[in-house]
């Protein structure tokens, strides 16, 4: 590991913007960028690489950190580091750190075609507390992540699983008892709405990176999986206290959010090498040198686990990366078997058996592999996503129609794998990072399916429940629920009063009248659009819950109404839709033999075909899914130390967090 020991002591008010190149001689200089970027922000001792750029097929470069000279790990002398993509000089110094708190200043001194350009950007090392301060009060930390969820979709869930008496709410959710509650802005670096990839990444890194990317700095190279890195919690906490890192999700396990807590790539999309990175690097010697200290990984995407002779698996050598660069294998302390290789016949779960992890593929083998107390252990419940909580409560009350025809007949709730992941980690004497995932109610609220996403949140809910019982025992445990962003401007609208669901279900279609008269609109409005009720017509819905804890039936009489602010073209009937749509996260054969039995492809597909509601415009051109938005997302905290939930009060930026977390952990780290 390069180390990088800064003596000076001053304290950073603001952090410089520079990050374009000055040019130095003449107006043909040529084009550098440096990373990391300006208002970078680390732990002390925090890992990241930091990479110079030119335009320019060959290029000469110095850098210096704070006026002092730093040694290039690769891309000395002439810009040939083998990483960077055609016409781009590289060059490289992997797996820095900065122990001294302040400002710092990176500045790049490059020549290329007999002229010269300057880059300088600057970064802060956050200052941690003097010794001994706030040391004990958490020892684990337990992150529920409702991807997509914003504030409506809590209380969508409240209203139809405690409804609403004489204005107040009949009963509170699991989230809704922690104490501490705040806002956090959801923008990554290169736009205002973020996708999942830097939307969980700024949680686990304290840095903003791109869309579409976990763990790494923008960087033009050969292969997404050879950008500069910036350290996870995970990794770093393991590396300096031992801790162990469990990841439970709903999604498919290449999915970004999971992945953005332990891989290390620019294109959250390839899954082979994903997969790979979470054995690879896990450290599961118990090193303590490297790596995330992975003991628990469960979800869906037994895709990628599988060799690709299987006819489900979609391991390929497009999606996978091969010899990691010799320089960033030793700044980051990683085997030469981490090194990496194209190997799509690999048997990964074989591989996680070797390395000691118990494994189970259905709910009845994960109890079974509860019982043998495993220290480690992997679960992979299906072959893509796991199926939605309304899907997998309608095949434990006795239709698994759709579960069945995912080939995933025996899955577990979210708050069984929670039980789980806490069973295995809580043996870590070191303490644990986990983090839970509601993977689907952004992958619902993107098929406008609004039962869906209200039964995701529901079931998170249930799981925020059993986190929370685990933290009130262990009194060591911070607990923290949030979002990565929201998802389809989910909106309450009202609730369906102007008819029964009996009339609804039983009237003619709605699909041909799509342009009302204005003069007229009494006689031309959609039937389906006059039974919205608003304001006291509304009223207050009312759901019966079965002893499972999800309503009995999603279509009642006077049931809430959901609106979308990011939504595409549909049409709306207010009614419960029968079958999902194929994930994209699904296997090729897979998601050929559902389309083959009447799945569609699309929410816009499901409508059309079945031409039941109203056509709603949508205000986005994708027909396919509703979109992201930039809103602001909840927040919410518990520890048993009161000085440790308040730190998530107000209004924050998403690194913050990171860092919130950090003092919780380590002291005042803010």
């Amino acid at each position: 590991m390069q180390v990088v020991r800064i003596q000076s002591v001053r304290r950073a008010v603001a952090l410089a913007l520079a990050l374009a190149a000055v040019p130095a001689t003449g107006s043909a200089a040529p084009r550098v960028t440096l990373v990391p970027p300006a208002g970078a922000r680390f732990l002390p001792g925090q890992r990241f690489d930091v990479r110079v750029e030119v335009d320019a097929p060959s290029a000469a470069a110095a850098l210096t950190l704070d006026g002092r000279p730093v040694t290039f790990t690769s891309g000395a002398p002439a810009g040939a580091d083998g990483i960077s993509a055609p016409g781009v000089a590289g060059f490289n110094v992997r797996g820095v750190s900065v122990d001294r708190p302040g400002r710092h200043v990176l500045r790049a001194e490059v020549k290329a075609g007999g002229e010269t350009a300057v880059a300088e950007t600057s970064f802060e090392v956050v200052a941690l507390p003097n010794p001994g301060r706030g040391a004990g009060r958490v020892k684990n930390l337990i992150l529920f992540l409702g991807d997509g969820m914003g504030v409506a979709h809590r209380t969508a869930a409240r209203i139809v699983r405690h409804g609403v008496v004489g204005g107040d709410p009949g009963g509170r959710l699991a989230m809704d008892e922690l104490p501490g509650t705040g806002l956090v802005s959801t923008h990554s670096l290169n736009s205002i709405v973020t996708d999942s990839a830097p939307g969980m990444s700024c949680y686990t890194t304290g840095n903003h990176q791109n869309n579409n990317q976990e763990g790494v700095w923008p960087a033009r190279v050969t292969n997404p999986f050879f950008a500069p890195r910036v350290e996870y919690l995970g990794h770093y906490l393991h590396r300096t206290r031992g801790t162990a890192l469990g990841l439970v999700s709903t999604a498919d396990l290449e999915d970004a959010t999971p992945a953005a807590n332990a891989v290390h790539t620019a294109n959250r999309g390839a899954g082979t090498g994903i997969v790979d990175q979470y054995l690879d690097e896990a450290d599961a010697a118990g090193s303590r040198s490297h790596g995330s200290g992975l003991r628990v990984l469960l979800g869906g995407g037994r895709r990628w686990f599988v060799p690709a002779s299987n006819l489900l698996s979609s391991r390929a050598n497009a999606t996978d990366y091969a010899g990691l660069p010799a320089d960033l294998l030793a700044g980051w302390s990683l085997p030469a078997q981490a090194a990496g290789a194209l190997d799509p016949e690999r048997d990964l779960v074989a591989a996680f058996r070797s390395a000691g992890f118990e494994y189970a593929e259905s709910r009845t083998q994960l109890e079974g592999a509860l019982r043998r107390e495993p220290d480690r252990l992997l679960g992979l419940f299906a072959w893509g996503n796991m199926n939605t909580a309304f899907d997998k409560i309608a095949a434990r009350r006795g239709d698994p129609s759709v579960v069945n025809d995912h080939l995933a007949p025996d899955q577990p709730m979210l708050d069984e794998m929670t039980d789980a992941a806490l069973r295995v980690l809580s043996r870590s004497r070191d303490g644990f990072v986990l983090m839970v995932e509601g993977a689907h109610i952004d992958k619902q609220s993107h098929a406008m399916d609004a039962d869906r996403a209200i039964g995701e949140t529901l079931e998170l809910d249930r799981a925020v429940a059993r986190g929370l019982e685990f933290a009130r025992r262990d009194g060591h445990t911070l607990v923290l629920v949030t979002a990565d962003h929201e998802c389809s401007g989910f909106s309450l609208i009202g609730a369906l009063t102007g008819a029964t669901v009996a009339q609804v279900r039983a009237a003619p279609s709605d699909a041909g009248n799509v342009a009302p008269d204005p003069s007229n609109s009494s006689s031309t409005q959609p039937f389906r659009q006059k039974v919205v009720g608003l304001h006291e017509a509304a009223g207050f819905p009312r759901y019966a819950i079965a002893p499972d804890g999800y309503p009995v039936s999603w279509d009642v009489d006077g049931k809430v109404l959901v609106g979308f602010g990011a939504n595409a073209d549909r049409f709306e009937d207010w009614l419960s839709e029968p079958r999902p749509i194929v994930e994209s996260l699904t296997p090729k054969k897979l998601a050929t033999d559902l389309a083959g039995k009447g799945y569609p492809a699309t929410a816009f597909a499901r409508a059309a075909e079945a031409q039941r509601g109203f056509f709603v415009r949508g205000q986005i051109s994708d027909r396919r899914t509703a979109a992201h938005t930039a809103s602001d997302i909840p927040i919410s905290a518990y520890a048993a130390d009161p000085e440790v939930w308040r730190l998530f009060v107000g209004v924050q930026t998403n690194t913050d967090v990171f860092f919130k977390i950090a003092e919780a952990f380590l002291g005042n780290a803010r």
